[in-house]
């Protein structure tokens, strides 16, 4: 089944955050003369408005059509002259809203607004960013609520040295095009992840017999990173290489250079293997204070389809 050229976007409660940059990227197409038609989605099923009307089926009814209505203008106000696809909704079971929604729309883009939820209560009650993330199609932009520069900077993280054609070329191929259609600049980064020193202690092997190949191993990933850059036509001096823990450097990097929206690439994880392993970009959104794009493989399968 063909997927459609929509960008979607998803909100209760927050619209503002999410719909400025997914307007402007519509704008931005159409500005190039492609279309992408623009989707957003509203689930306006409140706890506050079921306790309001109890159960009384003739004041909810009434009370779900005044909602509806505010939500059709604040869209209206939010995007302008974009022409939208308005989907309001009530229901309870927000995670199926939001798939149905995708399932009816396929969208190549969803942007989501980003609660500020700890990580904690993040693992307890999926939020609609994560969800997104490991069921959605396509890439994925989660976002706070700092509007983007007039100069967008895009930042991509990629590991440079997997093979050609693969996670990594989707990454930098997708900060690309956006940085493009709206005029940014466009910037990579790979971080090298040092062991840490307590698993070098092992067999009473010697600290200073690893110091001595870091060298070499940080030449090979910088000039992996090179290769990268000069692949992707970008001057080398727009390819960076840091050195530390992965999220945390990345979120430096991008506060410290007022990095826009940062790019990022995802697979596919089984619960388990988030627990053990983690997942680097869900840990990102509320560790970066800038947007996140999280990019997926070509061979992502879509569990929401």
């Amino acid at each position: 089944m063909q997927r459609s050229q929509t960008p979607l976007r998803q909100a209760t409660g927050k619209p503002k955050p999410a719909c400025w940059p997914a307007s402007m990227m519509v704008w931005s197409s159409w500005q190039e003369k492609r279309s992408l038609p623009l989707t957003v989605m509203v689930n306006s099923d409140s706890a506050a408005m079921r306790r309001a009307v109890g159960l009384d089926e003739e004041r909810r009814q009434a009370a779900e059509k005044q909602i509806r209505k505010a939500w059709d203008k604040r869209i209206d106000a939010l995007c302008g002259d974009h022409q939208v696809d308005k989907r309001i909704v009530s229901s309870r079971d927000s995670e199926q809203a939001l798939r149905d929604t995708v399932r009816d729309c396929r969208p190549v883009l969803s942007v989501v607004h980003t609660s500020e939820e700890g990580r904690l209560r993040r693992h307890l009650f999926t939020p609609r960013d994560w969800l997104l993330i490991r069921h959605a199609p396509g890439a994925v932009l989660c976002v706070h609520s700092d509007p983007w520069n007039d100069t967008p900077r895009f930042t991509a993280a990629v590991e440079p040295e997997q093979y050609e054609g693969g996670l990594d070329d989707r990454v930098i191929g997708a900060a690309g095009y956006w940085c493009e259609q709206m005029h940014g600049e466009l910037e990579a980064v790979h971080v090298l992840e040092h062991p840490d020193e307590t698993l070098l202690l092992v067999a009473d092997e010697a600290l200073p017999e690893y110091a001595a190949s870091a060298a070499n191993i940080r030449d090979y990933h910088q000039k992996a990173l090179d290769a990268f850059a000069e692949r992707h036509a970008l001057p080398k001096d727009r390819a960076t290489l840091l050195e530390g823990p992965v999220s945390r450097t990345l979120a430096g990097y991008c506060e410290e250079q007022g990095s826009d929206c940062l790019v990022v690439g995802t697979v596919r994880r089984n619960p388990v293997e988030r627990l053990l392993l983690g997942a680097t970009a869900e840990g990102l959104l509320t560790r970066a204070g800038c947007d996140v794009m999280v990019v997926k493989p070509d061979d992502f399968e879509s569990d929401w389809l």
